[in-house]
């Protein structure tokens, strides 16, 4: 079994746009320890859904996420707008 050596965190985001279609974002990673970093990402975040108008509801949340040699939870990938 591998042996977890640190941990991380993402931004998770559940969106439900004003078409009724549900979809799903990941930001991050970020180190727990820099709660400010994350804390006002989650509060820009809000307010350009907010501007947007393109949503009815979205969720966010703040996942850990555990980093090991050579393995993630999670995958980064480029994501275009």
């Amino acid at each position: 079994m591998t042996t977890r050596t640190a941990t991380a965190v993402i931004i998770r985001a559940v969106l439900l746009s004003n078409e009724g279609v549900k979809s799903e974002a990941h930001y991050g990673p970020f180190l727990p320890h820099v709660g400010s970093a994350t804390t006002t990402f989650i509060d820009k975040l809000e307010r350009e859904l907010e501007a947007s108008g393109r949503y009815q509801h979205w969720d966010i949340s703040v996942e850990k996420v555990f980093i090991a040699d050579g393995e993630s939870d999670c995958e980064l990938r480029p994501t275009t707008r």
